[in-house]
């Protein structure tokens, strides 16, 4: 265990719940840790990683927020008031990328001189990817209310899918729970002829291997088509193409399949909103009962 029990005892109000960790740094030279939660190995961490192998927590906030994080550290400790509360984005142990949100208090002796630092955060993550998928469908001028039914949900994301700027096709796969197989659910903008080339990847196929590793894979179509057999898939017309695992608290779920006739690469801000889609995929999915899922359901591939 990271820390003693008289520190657990002196956490003061910054935490208020088991699913927020917390992170106690002494006001010394350093700012050395003095305690961390054991709960941090929702974060595939161990309290030890921090305590004594020399992990900083600086060392897990995303590179692109880390200087805002800094300035409001100093800002708060020039002038703190009450518990001071921002979010920003950290990277678990495995290299998932979690939006989390912090509150934090500075901690003063009888003295008035400053004792410690004190932090507790809260992974928000499914809160923030609602909250793009709100605003990317405000920004599309897109009025989709989310559907209770699974074959209307799919049917959803995919058309945010190809309504974004470089998309004009797209395929959904769910994981087969009874063959262990990838099964083609639902798609637009594609051929029934490529459709037939890759409308189902069994358990052993090299593209539900590569996919269950969580890497999404962001390549020209060139690139792609040779690793999967088929007599149609050369006349397609693609370019860019995206093809996206979707998991969901370490899960494997699914994937999703992107491409572009018109861009030869998919671009960066179609593919942080091809993310929140896949995020959103993996929340609708681990949220439907499971006897609806593939081995239960029928779905009508038009």
């Amino acid at each position: 265990m990271g820390g003693s029990m008289d520190v657990v005892e002196r956490v003061s109000d910054v935490s208020c719940g088991d699913l927020e960790v917390v992170f106690v740094w002494k006001s010394e030279y350093g700012w050395p840790i003095e305690f961390v939660s054991d709960n941090v190995a929702m974060f595939g961490y161990d309290a030890d990683d921090f305590m004594f192998k020399g992990l900083n927590y600086e060392d897990i906030i995303h590179p692109a927020d880390l200087e805002r994080v800094r300035k409001a550290l100093s800002v708060y400790s020039e002038s703190p008031d009450g518990i001071f509360v921002q979010e920003y984005r950290i990277f678990t142990s495995d290299g998932d990328v979690r939006w989390v949100r912090e509150k934090m208090c500075i901690i003063y002796d009888e003295h008035g001189v400053m004792e410690r630092l004190e932090c507790s955060i809260i992974d928000i993550s499914d809160e923030k990817k609602i909250s793009d998928f709100m605003f990317i469908q405000g920004e599309m001028g897109v009025d989709l209310n989310w559907p209770g039914n699974l074959e209307d949900s799919m049917d959803a994301l995919l058309k945010l899918t190809i309504q974004l700027d470089a998309i004009n096709a797209g395929a959904l796969y769910m994981l087969d729970d009874v063959t262990g197989g990838l099964v083609l659910v639902r798609y637009k903008g594609l051929s029934d002829g490529f459709l037939s080339c890759i409308s189902y990847f069994d358990h052993n196929s090299i593209q539900l291997n590569f996919a269950e590793k969580g890497f999404p894979i962001y390549k020209h179509y060139s690139e792609i088509y040779p690793f999967i057999s088929g007599t149609y898939l050369g006349d397609e017309g693609l370019q860019g193409t995206a093809i996206i695992p979707i998991h969901h608290e370490g899960r494997f779920m699914g994937m999703l399949f992107a491409a572009s006739s018109s861009e030869c690469i998919i671009p960066e801000n179609d593919r942080d909103s091809l993310d929140v889609i896949k995020s959103l995929a993996g929340l609708m999915i681990d949220n439907v009962n499971m006897s609806a899922k593939v081995g239960g359901i029928c779905f009508d591939l038009t």
